[in-house]
């Protein structure tokens, strides 16, 4: 059966606080992961930010997939893929806690204004708490 479905989400999760932040190399290899991850779990990346210390990213997504669980299989896996294929000692431990929230399709282009400008709104401190949050 195919359906119609309009579900956008905007997902954040941060690395542990005791964990090493990410280089730039790592962080290329977690956005490449998380684009040719989308057919496998059923999303469409609208935008990705990888900065140090976490990860935004803006999806549709289909039908039938949890937010949540497409969260922890995500983490999960990208963690077994720097291990397993990138042969990486020592990849980023990622926080048990994340974030996601419901996105309309008229503010589309303002979360993904938000998640492309990341390393500006950071340095300048005007981020949005809703979108940075990961803990109730």
């Amino acid at each position: 059966m195919i359906a119609f479905a309009q579900i956008y989400c905007h997902f954040i999760w941060r690395i542990e606080n005791n964990s090493k932040k990410m280089n730039q190399l790592t962080r290329d290899l977690v956005k490449k992961f998380i684009l040719d991850s989308q057919e496998k779990f059923a999303y469409e990346c609208i935008a990705i930010s990888v900065l140090e210390d976490h990860i935004h990213f803006l999806a549709k997504i289909l039908p039938g997939v949890a937010p949540g669980d497409l969260v922890v299989r995500l983490k999960q896996e990208l963690y077994d893929y720097l291990i397993k294929q990138m042969a990486m000692t020592s990849p980023p431990r990622w926080d048990e806690g994340y974030g996601i929230v419901s996105v309309s399709k008229s503010h589309l282009d303002i979360v993904k204004e938000y998640i492309n400008n990341q390393n500006k709104r950071h340095r300048e401190n005007k981020i949005n708490k809703t979108l940075e949050r990961v803990r109730e």
